[in-house]
């Protein structure tokens, strides 16, 4: 008879009452059923765990050092369940996410921040890189989830890669920036750099026309802009003191659009959408937390103007 969680517990109450017959009343099994339990235990251990008299049971050293130890494996067991309830409750417990820039900004910013007010006791870890490393971290089982532009992924048998909404990019710039003055040709935009992430796929052909200071990344299979940087921030900060153009979604510059600081230039084309997707592994359980998570990111997506987007 194997040593298990119930055998522990009857050894304990038997040892904390002295009796067969008040330790069956108590855990609410038979008498005859624990003396078996019992005996078979001490068969299978090859050890006496109690000795038997009219006076009762009275452990021996091995009934003693069971019971003792016993109690605390009862008590970290009990503690373990509770704990894994709490996880799949999401009162407690950890998603681990990692994501390009663009990504971090939209849409994982607002389904973060939703999901800590739903769940406070949740930690969360948001691991920002560029938007090619995504699926490399998702691969690796450190991150739990991973959200970047669907062109910067790769195909691997192991990945699930689901596409969400596309979203419109703009070329930002700093007010008074000649691009300003009309509506610019490609000639005219390409002759100004680019502030950005590494680019794949349509905008990574459209910036090899000719931008200005760009090249071809062969290492990593992307084309380098004139300033490539993974931050939506520093990107901003730097288009706001150069003549650099940014592109972004104009929610993510809202504040900088309303006070004046920045602006759209006038200019429009196809490789200037953007589809972000959700990267997971595909033999891997995801957490309560996770899946919420989900949840919350296809609500945020069914709110979002598709014309907005187009």
């Amino acid at each position: 008879m194997k040593l298990t969680l119930r055998l522990i517990e009857q050894v304990a109450a038997l040892a904390d009452c002295g009796n067969f017959a008040k330790a069956a009343e108590r855990l609410g099994i038979s008498q005859p059923t624990l003396s078996r339990n019992i005996a078979s235990l001490e068969d299978d251990l090859g050890l006496v765990l109690f000795d038997r008299g009219h006076s009762g049971a009275h452990p021996t050293v091995f009934g003693e050092l069971l019971a003792s130890r016993g109690q605390r494996v009862l008590r970290e067991a009990g503690a373990l369940h509770d704990e894994l309830m709490a996880v799949a409750g999401m009162d407690t417990g950890q998603l681990k996410l990692i994501a390009g820039p663009y990504s971090v900004e939209d849409p994982i910013a607002e389904a973060v921040a939703r999901l800590s007010n739903e769940r406070p006791g949740l930690r969360i870890r948001i691991t920002q890189v560029g938007p090619d490393e995504v699926s490399t971290g998702v691969l690796s089982r450190e991150h739990e989830l991973g959200i970047g532009g669907i062109e910067s992924q790769f195909a691997h048998e192991q990945l699930i890669i689901e596409p969400l909404k596309p979203r419109r990019y703009h070329l930002m710039c700093r007010s008074g920036h000649p691009l300003l003055a009309g509506r610019p040709t490609l000639e005219q935009v390409l002759a100004f750099p680019l502030v950005t992430v590494l680019l794949h796929g349509r905008a990574a052909e459209l910036v090899a026309r000719g931008m200005r200071a760009a090249y071809v990344d062969a290492d990593r299979a992307g084309y380098s802009p004139a300033i490539e940087v993974n931050s939506v921030d520093a990107a901003r900060r730097i288009m706001r003191r150069t003549d650099a153009l940014f592109p972004a979604t104009l929610a993510m510059l809202a504040p900088d659009i309303e006070a004046g600081h920045v602006a759209a230039v006038d200019f429009d084309a196809p490789e200037l959408r953007g589809l972000p997707a959700v990267v997971r592994l595909r033999e891997r359980t995801l957490t309560p937390a996770a899946l919420r998570f989900l949840a919350i990111v296809a609500d945020i997506e069914a709110g979002l103007e598709d014309a907005a987007l187009a």
